[in-house]
């Protein structure tokens, strides 16, 4: 079972150039709760900074746990959030944000609708 704030990645990663066929990124769990066997709302973690395209947030270290194996790492969000499908799994929990990190989503995050990343990806024009 996973909850809010959790990190996920997929056990069997998937390549960059696949990206838009699997769960390539890490992502925050944004649904209460999860059994890993139906999509979940997330919030897709990222090295890349804001940019033209991409508003991107920056997090700090205090947002996660170090007791994991993702840990802060210049990390930032991506600034909505998306339909991850349960197809892409089975996951494994690898971090977990702290409850400042929750709080400082919840306060930060602006685009609430959930989409999935190829709708996200044409909404930017990319």
């Amino acid at each position: 079972m996973y909850v809010k704030g959790d990190i996920l990645k997929p056990i069997t990663p998937v390549d960059f150039n696949n990206r838009l066929n699997g769960l390539f990124h890490a992502a925050v769990v944004w649904d209460d709760s999860n059994d890993g066997l139906i999509d979940f709302k997330g919030i897709m973690l990222t090295h890349a900074p804001p940019s033209i395209i991409f508003d991107n947030i920056l997090m700090s270290l205090h947002h996660f746990d170090s007791g994991f194996t993702f840990v802060y790492d210049d990390t930032h969000f991506v600034n909505q959030v998306l339909i991850k499908f349960e197809s892409w799994g089975p996951f494994e929990k690898v971090g977990e944000l702290t409850t400042n990190g929750i709080s400082f989503l919840e306060s930060n995050l602006t685009n609430l609708s959930s989409v999935d990343y190829i709708s996200y990806k044409a909404s930017l024009g990319i």
